[in-house]
């Protein structure tokens, strides 16, 4: 069933496209993990902007999604890539010890 939203039961979709979605929606198909993407994409200029990514900081980001399993989708995502980036400074470390 296809029905057309009316106005009064549109409202925004959470990930910013600017699309419109039903009353009892909260995204557009796939556009959940969109949105989780774009945080994703936040934490990483955060590490290129020489900060460190925190358990706080994801905890916080993570609020900005709208049900618990998206929540715990996107910590998940975001303490894989503290272990990357991590392994990455350890990396570099070695190698600078292994050319001093």
């Amino acid at each position: 069933m296809n029905a057309k939203i009316t106005a009064a039961e549109a409202k925004n979709c959470l990930c910013g496209c600017g699309q419109t979605v039903s009353a009892k929606a909260s995204y557009r198909s796939g556009h959940d993990a969109a949105h989780c993407s774009m945080l994703l994409q936040g934490l990483v200029n955060e590490v290129a902007d020489g900060r460190p990514i925190t358990k706080a900081l994801i905890a916080q980001e993570a609020k900005n999604l709208p049900s618990a399993p998206l929540q715990a989708k996107f910590r998940n995502a975001a303490e894989r890539l503290m272990a990357k980036v991590a392994a990455d400074e350890a990396k570099a470390v070695k190698k600078m010890e292994a050319n001093a």
